[in-house]
């Protein structure tokens, strides 16, 4: 019997042992056309995951996370979304006449569509829906030659007033000071512009169809142009104190014949900061025939060469930011005369001027907008950047035949506004203004001056 139990053992043992064996034998092999075919499949899958590597990083580089950019996969054509809106709150104290309109209004509604072509090419293209009323403010095309030189075609902003260069987004007040209404807004031309390798010096020169002060044209009345130049230097170029290279002075002039007509008179008017009208030239009034019969007399208009000029100053250092602005306007204005009258011919001169100083806590000032240490957040550290600003400004016109183009009861021939505000500047593209504006005139009324004007001027901006 132990015999027996033995050989079952020995039995039982190698059946084991060949299980063992039949285990780690090797798998049959894989034939050599599969194994061609599926490393093939991994290749094109690996080259399909690098150009989509390479797409994205075209597509996001040189691109803030926070813009709206679409690139080709080359990154030779490009477009950008931003835009601006402007909220805006006006409030007028002692007016127990009701002379003048509290109001809500929507002061810009921007979308800006921008792009570039193989760094040889940049255009924009801006219309402006604010207060229900639609604009082109920017339709223009760049043909950048070099790194110096650059030449601007379509409607544009004339480079003459400083503060008319300023971005709407980078203003430190609610309202342009006074000088911006003497200096052209946006124009149809060809401007050729550049600044030298070092960035010391830098110059435009354009020719424009000629719109009016603080005008925005679109098309010309008459087949005289405007010619345009102006020349700014950073005398002390590329410091690297900020207090020094930052400094700025220009110069910029404008000459062309302006000939308006008694549809169109191409004559300008001007409005206080909370946007009232209290200047302008005389316009559809009724005289009587030699039978004592009313009939409208003829409006004074623009008849002769018009000559600006400006000089401004800009200047930031560390938390201070200053700006200086002065321009003047030469004009010949002439109104034809009733019942035979000799016409009446005279000069028109007017000048505007402005200082600005800010002071900047949690951010530092520059031309293109203040910039923030650290942006608000909710339930995070941070609360962006405080402005406190304060500015002076003034503007008025002198002429000898004055009282034959204006209403002296109607028109101001001068005023002086003091502003001051503060800002809280929650991000880069979140903004909230507070200004006081307190603008005193000469003349403008029947019994004397003009009331003076106090008003409390709000904004909400969004700028992307």
């Amino acid at each position: 019997m132990w015999i027996l139990r033995v050989v079952m053992l020995l039995a039982l043992f190698c059946s084991q042992l060949a299980s063992a064996e039949e285990a780690t034998a090797p798998l049959p092999s894989v034939p050599t056309d599969a194994t061609s075919t599926l490393e093939r499949k991994v290749e094109a899958l690996e080259q399909k995951v690098k150009q989509f590597g390479e797409r994205a990083e075209a597509s996001s580089s040189g691109v803030k996370s926070d813009e709206i950019v679409l690139k080709s996969s080359s990154g030779d054509l490009t477009l950008q979304l931003n835009g601006i809106l402007q909220a805006d709150g006006r409030l007028f104290l002692n007016d127990e006449a009701h002379a003048l309109t509290d109001t809500l209004t929507t002061r810009t509604i921007r979308p800006i569509f921008s792009g570039t072509y193989a760094n040889l090419l940049r255009w924009q293209f801006s219309p402006d829906f604010a207060a229900g009323v639609a604009t082109i403010q920017d339709a223009w095309v760049d043909l950048q030659l070099s790194d110096r030189v650059t030449i601007r075609v379509g409607k544009m902003t004339v480079p003459f007033g400083l503060e008319r260069s300023q971005g709407t987004a980078a203003l430190r007040f609610v309202e342009r000071a006074f000088p911006t209404q003497l200096a052209p807004n946006r124009d149809v031309g060809v401007l050729v512009f550049g600044e030298s390798p070092d960035k010391r010096l830098g110059w435009a020169v354009g020719g424009f169809d000629g719109a009016i002060d603080n005008g925005l044209t679109d098309t010309d009345n008459n087949d005289s142009k405007e010619l345009l130049g102006r020349v700014y230097v950073r005398p002390f170029g590329k410091q690297q104190n900020d207090w020094l290279s930052s400094l700025l002075l220009g110069a910029a002039v404008t000459w062309g014949e302006q000939n308006g007509t008694d549809a169109s008179p191409a004559t300008p008017s001007w409005k206080s900061p909370g946007q009232n009208t209290f200047y302008t030239f005389r316009n559809g009034e009724k005289g009587k025939d030699a039978s004592g019969a009313p009939i409208p007399l003829p409006n004074p208009v623009a008849n002769g060469a018009r000559v600006r000029w400006t000089a401004h100053v800009w200047w930031a250092g560390g938390p201070i930011a200053l700006l200086g602005e002065y321009i003047g306007v030469n004009e010949p204005i002439s109104r034809p005369g009733v019942n035979g009258a000799t016409p009446t011919r005279g000069e028109w001169n007017a000048s505007a001027w402005q200082g600005a100083l800010s002071y900047v806590v949690g951010g530092k000032p520059s031309f293109s907008g203040t910039k923030i240490d650290t942006p608000f957040h909710v339930g995070a550290p941070g609360w962006g950047a405080f402005e406190v600003a304060a500015r002076a400004s003034g503007i008025s016109a002198e002429a000898p035949t004055s009282v034959v183009y204006t209403d002296p009861s109607k028109s101001a021939r001068q005023a002086i506004s003091v502003t001051g505000g503060v800002r809280w500047h929650l991000s880069e593209h979140y903004r909230l203004f507070l200004d006081y504006e307190h603008t005193v005139f000469g003349g403008g009324s029947a019994t004397g001056d003009r009331a003076t004007e106090q008003a409390v001027l709000g904004r909400i901006q969004l700028a992307y």
